[in-house]
């Protein structure tokens, strides 16, 4: 184990580790105070939607077209030890560490001494981890971008160009009540729920991979899911029953679905609701990438072509990424800017093992110069 580093990124990502951004409550001042310092040769500005959660935008180089390249500072919950970060193995452990500090060191380490000859500015921002709406949502009201890289752990040769559509879905199961002596228990609502979670994983499971072909076609590089295939289920919360000798007449699953953009959502709800079973629609967050939404097209393969070639030329072989994790490329994609992930690889984010690569900071770092340098040729 070493305390501390030679380089700035290293320093940068420790530095972060230690600085408590565990959300809730999801407080970035100290964060933010820690970054405006570093960049203070450069124009900074800051940006608060709610007290304690700042954002710090900073102004590398003026010009067009305008690049923005954007990290969370949040993380999600920890034990206080985590805060502590531990070197070792060319890894670096710690709360943060892939899901994204490890993502904001690599931004640092691309552009503290770099000025590309467009307009470039990184974003550092807060709440991601439970929606970004005081994060980059609110910056992006207040900030112009042509193009935004969001820095997410995908790995170097993984660009992230579009996330599921997600549904929060109150499941409704009815049985018959009774007294646990006499009543069939088979017929009551929590067993014929538990038999409807095990059908409903299973099935969710069993949805096969379709419309990879066409992306990969259009795109000219290998499409991979991140995730665990194309569709999940997950019961999140189960509330039934009024007492433990009366059989449950009703019980709610409060269930989380995620789907890839190509499935079709009607058709999976028909295979659990129906009968004794209703299923309401509590929320949606609908699907945001490349060809999935408003963004134009020709801007967006644009932009690919530029992250891909930037990728292979450090001798990677590029590769495009679906998710059904969703994060902020959302907010700038809903304003019609096109926006991809692309970040230091990790792994186990948000376990206490999490854990991001050494040399994917610095190997991403390359390639985001490459990206502005590219962008700059391009125009």
């Amino acid at each position: 184990m070493r305390s501390q580093s030679s380089s700035i990124a290293l320093r940068v990502l420790e530095e972060l580790i230690k600085i408590d951004t565990r959300n809730p409550p999801g407080r970035t001042s100290e964060a933010v105070e820690f970054l405006e310092n570093i960049f203070s040769s450069h124009t900074t500005k800051i940006y608060e939607a709610e007290e304690g959660k700042e954002n710090l935008v900073v102004e590398i180089a003026k010009g067009k077209p305008s690049l923005m390249f954007n990290s969370h500072l949040d993380t999600v919950p920890a034990k206080d030890i985590l805060l502590t970060p531990v070197f070792v193995d060319g890894r670096v452990y710690g709360r943060g560490s892939c899901d994204a500090k490890g993502c904001v060191a690599a931004i640092v380490e691309a552009f503290l001494n770099f000025e590309p000859e467009i307009g470039l500015k990184l974003s550092f921002t807060a709440d991601e981890e439970v929606g970004g709406k005081l994060g980059l949502d609110y910056v992006l009201e207040k900030e112009k971008a042509d193009y935004v890289i969001v820095s997410e752990p995908f790995g170097s040769d993984s660009i992230g160009v579009a996330q599921a559509k997600v549904y929060s879905v109150d499941i409704i199961v009815k049985g018959n009540s009774g007294h646990t002596a006499s009543a069939d228990v088979k017929s009551g609502a929590i067993y014929k729920a538990s038999k409807l979670i095990v059908d409903a994983v299973d099935y969710f499971s069993s949805i096969e991979e379709k419309n990879l072909d066409s992306l990969q076609k259009l795109l000219g590089t290998p499409v991979e899911i991140r995730g665990r295939g194309v569709a999940a289920f997950n019961p999140a919360i189960i509330e039934g029953g009024v007492k433990r000798n009366v059989v449950a007449d009703k019980c709610v699953i409060k269930a989380d679905v995620r789907l890839m953009p190509w499935v079709n959502e009607e058709k999976v709800f028909s295979k659990i609701a129906g009968g004794d079973v209703e299923l309401v629609v509590q929320g949606v967050l609908k699907p945001y990438g490349l060809s999935f939404d408003g963004v134009d097209l020709n801007d967006d393969l644009r932009f690919f072509e530029i992250v891909k070639s930037s990728i292979a030329s450090l001798g990677l072989k590029p590769k495009a990424t679906v998710s059904l994790g969703v994060g902020d490329i959302r907010h700038a994609r809903k304003r019609g800017i096109p926006a991809f992930y692309l970040g230091p690889k990790g792994e186990n984010l948000h376990a206490d093992d999490e854990f991001v690569y050494v040399d994917e900071i610095f190997r991403v770092a390359k390639i985001y110069r490459r990206i502005a340098e590219k962008l700059a040729e391009f125009t």
